[in-house]
């Protein structure tokens, strides 16, 4: 229990740290903005590229031109593309020493490999969520819902620490005439959940190895030895 409890905060840990991240973009984004522009572009350039790459890998397919569609026009892929460096930042900062801080019991390599796992399920999680929530309308318009709420809690704080930090009442400003982070919590979210799944699938390939007793150790390897010999 507490191992999976472990692995719920590491989760919540990365997804918490990649949205504040996020934040900390977009209040630099709007103080220097023209430095920022040749950043925005080439996010927006990534995203149209997924975009096309994914509606030429469904070609000929109904569903799947109906879910590219739906990216395309529904998405904003620019968020999208620009939260995946704050991910990778939180599940390398975050994900890693919080596991070891918390009582992980796998090695360095393992940690880190979770940390690199998770980042490509995020995006994959992410695009298969937006590509294909028509399926699912209702909790699509509940997650919607959530994610707005807190967008706008992020700048109800950002507008009450207006005087302390630089660029967070304009940014607060822009937002409020129709700028919309709804995608940037959904790709958190997304990060909350991939981390975790990734975590489990770690914990379960290597539960077997893991609950051997010394001894049980020792055999299976003599045994292995053997086979080999013979």
């Amino acid at each position: 229990m507490l191992a999976w409890l472990r692995r719920i905060i590491v989760s919540v840990g990365i997804g918490g740290f990649s949205y504040a991240l996020m934040l900390g973009f977009m209040v630099l984004s709007v103080i220097y903005d023209k430095e920022f522009e040749p950043v925005i572009n080439s996010a927006f350039d990534t995203g149209r590229l997924i975009t096309n790459w994914l509606d030429s890998l469904v070609a000929g397919t109904y569903w799947g031109q109906i879910a590219v569609n739906h990216l395309r026009e529904r998405v904003n892929m620019t968020h999208v593309v620009l939260s995946v460096p704050a991910i990778i930042i939180a599940a390398i900062v975050v994900g890693i020493p919080l596991n070891w801080l918390l009582g992980g019991t796998r090695t360095a390599i393992q940690r880190i490999a979770m940390a690199v796992v998770s980042v490509p399920a995020t995006i994959v999680l992410a695009i298969v969520l937006f590509a294909f929530n028509a399926f699912v309308p209702e909790a699509y318009a509940a997650l919607l819902r959530f994610a707005d709420a807190i967008w706008q809690a992020s700048l109800n704080a950002l507008s009450s620490w207006g005087d302390s930090v630089p660029g967070a009442i304009k940014l607060t400003n822009i937002a409020r005439q129709g700028f919309s982070g709804h995608h940037y919590v959904i790709m958190a979210l997304c990060s909350v959940v991939a981390s975790f799944l990734v975590n489990a699938a770690f914990a379960l390939a290597t539960k077997s190895r893991d609950t051997l007793t010394p001894a049980q150790k020792s055999v299976a390897c003599a045994l292995t030895r053997s086979r080999r010999l013979t």
